[in-house]
């Protein structure tokens, strides 16, 4: 659960910075409202669907964001153009957007915010949400998604602390909804964590009565063993980061292993790659060579095929007092195909920071700096350690411990930040009801409805003539319904009912898949009364389109041959359109086939290359003939010939 990794080594020298800067002493204030940019669970987007809970008004002249309305935002030019449908609603070069009552909520490209927004253009192409939110709000959002919530409540309140205090070194400065700051889920509380955020409203961690703010961190275990910011980052060292065995840390272990040799090239005719490329695999397919290959086509190989053929050395060192490597060797020797060509490479990096090593073989597997072995004896590497993220400041898993053991969330802040407390900087200010005229003796209340709504008789059926998903149910008493489709990952791919005020009985709506793949999918049915009784369901479907035969077949273009008197070889390039089997033979000028350069070689799409050794036939007139067989059984075929003219001796 590493969601407490925080982003780039510069960003995080600012945080400690900033974190070390005189603060401002403890006293009763507002509650602060903090500006998140949302790209985290976004992405980069150019177009942006948008759908207000209430009424929102905005900067552009008149218009209003109506309540469950669909709209949609997008970068045309130097604007953000706002549609309904198809009908403009205005445009802007930056799109405010204010709740009229309440604090919304509005969902963006299906999950929903609280608060106000500015809709921007980032890199002259994306649309940029920024939400203005309460901090409170904020952290209902913070802290189910950076610990789990149905942890125990105190490892809870010492999680919100945590994140309060770190989120109030950035009020007035834009901070993002990634790891790189705090992981952000809009509108997806948590009961139980909303409850440790209420239970330590307005609290923040301080030392010498000044919040410590961004240098409140916090990682999901530290092996045992506490680090300090200055070992971690380089940064001047902070009084209550400092280094300590960790009774309660579970010291989760972590080990990935691989083998030194992968592939042995010797008998490899690496001037005729192609011929061997697609069957000769690496030793292992792990996922520590899928992160070597990714980091070497991010650093210099873009778009390459590789292959890693060996590993020959690995070496992590030079532990700071905090027991954590910081130093590392790696050698690193690799194939990439060029023009029928496989090209050995060497990557050596040595005595470089411990964090490009880990970059190399992916944090997910290195999981921290905290190493117990490298052992490189064997013709197998194997790395082991501990601990999960940087391991400074409090650790999730040893607050969760602690808790269990019986400290309050008091108790674990104080032992993660050494010679702190905790005191409260704001309370909210209570809302004011509005003025009512006397009225008679009240007749007593209704008892109040506690019952959900029941949802019963879903049923799913697939026309194939309309290429639609039908889902029926029946709900027991009027609600607002809300139906989504999500895809096996959990990616919730639409809303087909979003907040409808629904009577009780029989409902449906239906789902195209004209454009959607066959595969698990799941309906989620959520309803709503009147008493905010809330019941959901989830039905899974399996998609099972008819997929029309493929006649068509492969498509051979562009082939043209050509002599390379250097290497003595006649070339042959042609494209095909689409994945296929491919066999090319070579025959002379009487039909005589001489050789095969491919026999059911499976191609990707794209530019071929094969090639004659020229050395021991004669001159004349020699015909490359190509065949192509894609995945329905198409088959294609295509000639080029070449004419070799060899001087006389």
């Amino acid at each position: 659960m590493i969601k407490l990794q925080r982003g780039m080594l510069w960003a995080l020298v600012m945080v400690l910075t900033l974190a070390f800067l005189p603060g401002v002493p403890v006293k009763a204030a507002e509650e602060p409202v903090i500006r998140v940019k949302l790209k985290n669970y976004l992405g980069n987007k150019s177009q942006i669907t948008i759908i207000p809970d209430v009424t929102y008004t905005t900067n552009l002249a008149n218009k209003k964001l109506e309540a469950n309305q669909t709209y949609t935002l997008k970068v045309s030019g130097s604007n953000i153009v706002v549609l309904k449908g198809s009908n403009e609603v205005g445009k802007a070069s930056q799109v405010e957007a204010k709740p009229m009552k309440g604090n919304g909520p509005l969902s963006i490209n299906g999950r929903k915010y609280l608060g106000s927004f500015t809709f921007t253009i980032e890199s002259g192409k994306y649309v940029r949400p920024i939400n203005a939110i309460g901090l409170e709000e904020y952290l209902k959002g913070v802290v189910p998604s950076e610990m789990p919530a149905l942890w125990h409540i105190e490892a809870l309140k010492a999680q919100a602390v945590a994140a309060r205090t770190y989120a109030m070194g950035y009020i007035g400065k834009i901070v993002d909804d990634t790891q790189s700051y705090q992981v952000y889920g809009g509108y997806a509380w948590h009961e139980k964590s909303t409850k440790a955020v209420e239970a330590t409203e307005g609290q923040v961690i301080t030392y010498g009565g000044t919040p410590i703010g961004a240098g409140a961190v916090f990682s999901s275990s530290n092996g045992g063993k506490t680090e300090s910011n200055t070992n971690a980052w380089g940064t001047a060292a902070l009084p209550y980061l400092t280094i300590k065995d960790d009774p309660f840390d579970p010291q989760s272990e972590w080990s990935f292993s691989i083998k030194k040799k992968q592939i042995d090239i010797a008998k490899l005719d690496l001037t005729n790659a192609d011929e061997w490329w697609a069957a000769i695999k690496e030793a292992e397919q792990s996922k520590v060579l899928t992160n070597m290959k990714a980091w070497l086509r991010a650093n210099g190989y873009a778009n390459k095929d590789i292959k890693i053929t060996a590993v020959p050395a690995l070496s992590l060192h030079s532990k700071t007092s905090g027991g954590r490597v910081s130093k590392g060797s790696i050698a690193i020797e690799f194939l990439i195909r060029e023009q029928g060509k496989a090209l050995a490479r060497r990557l050596e990096l040595v005595n470089v920071p411990a964090s490009k090593i880990r970059a190399i073989v992916g944090p997910s597997l290195m999981k921290s700096y905290f190493v117990d072995t490298v052992d490189t004896a064997a013709n197998t590497i194997k790395v082991s350690g501990k601990g999960y993220g940087h391991g400074v400041g409090l650790s999730q898993y040893g607050a969760k411990n602690a808790a269990e053991a019986g400290k309050t969330y008091k108790d674990i802040l104080t032992f993660y930040y050494e010679k702190t407390s905790v005191a409260t900087l704001y309370k909210s200010a209570p809302e004011q009801p509005e003025p009512v005229e006397p009225a008679p003796v009240p007749t007593p209340a209704p008892a109040k409805d506690m019952r959900a709504p029941v949802i019963k008789d879903v049923k799913t059926s697939y026309d194939s003539k309309t290429k639609q998903v039908k889902l029926s149910f029946v709900i027991n008493e009027k609600a607002k319904v809300t139906v989504y489709v999500k895809d096996q990952n959990g990616k919730i791919l639409t809303y087909l009912v979003n907040g409808s005020q629904k009577q009780a009985g029989l409902h449906s709506t239906v789902w195209s898949v004209s454009n959607i793949k066959n595969e698990k999918y799941t309906f989620a049915i959520i309803a709503v009364d009147s008493s905010n009784n809330r019941s959901s369901t989830a039905v899974p479907f399996t998609l099972t389109k008819s997929v029309p035969k493929d006649t068509t077949a492969p498509v051979i273009k562009n082939t043209k041959t050509s002599f390379d008197s250097k290497t003595n070889k006649i070339f042959l390039r042609y494209e095909i359109n689409e994945a296929a089997k491919v066999a090319v033979y070579v025959k002379d000028s009487k039909g005589k086939i001489l050789t095969y350069l491919a026999k059911n070689a499976q191609k990707q799409a794209g530019v071929q290359w094969a090639s004659l050794n020229a050395s021991k036939i004669s001159s004349g007139k020699y015909t490359f003939v190509i065949t192509v067989t894609d995945a329905s059984n198409n088959k294609r075929s295509a000639e080029a010939s070449y004419t070799l003219t060899k001087p006389n001796r």
